[in-house]
């Protein structure tokens, strides 16, 4: 998705998933769709915005790449308020569980894994 000069690659969204984009009045690029069968079992990371930090909880039996995350800001009414784009370096793809530094309360954090690893 690209807004401007920015652009935001969300790497895989599997059917009914939810995802977050941190950019103003995104316009959505080139899609590639996958064969189900090509994903292996793969299922999408999540993110919970816990006291100090941010939970990534990932089934998956191999770490993935990540491709950063989208964190969307709401206010009491659940307007969005404002959104920021984390690093890769600021997410976990790995397998099992992690805590890692961020997330404020009433934030949501969307992570992009991606199952390429280059």
């Amino acid at each position: 998705m690209t807004s401007g000069t920015r652009t935001a690659e969300v790497p895989v969204l599997l059917p009914g998933q939810r995802i977050g984009v941190a950019l103003d009045r995104p316009v959505p690029g080139p899609v590639i769709w996958l064969a189900p069968e090509a994903l292996g079992g793969f299922t999408p990371v999540t993110a919970t915005v816990v006291p100090g930090g941010v939970r990534y909880h990932s089934g998956n039996c191999r770490a993935l790449t990540s491709r950063g995350a989208a964190v969307l800001f709401r206010d009491a009414t659940g307007r969005i308020t404002r959104g920021e784009q984390l690093p890769p370096s600021s997410v976990s793809c790995a397998p099992g569980e992690r805590v890692l530094p961020g997330g404020a309360p009433g934030a949501e954090v969307f992570p992009y894994c991606d199952l390429r690893t280059e």
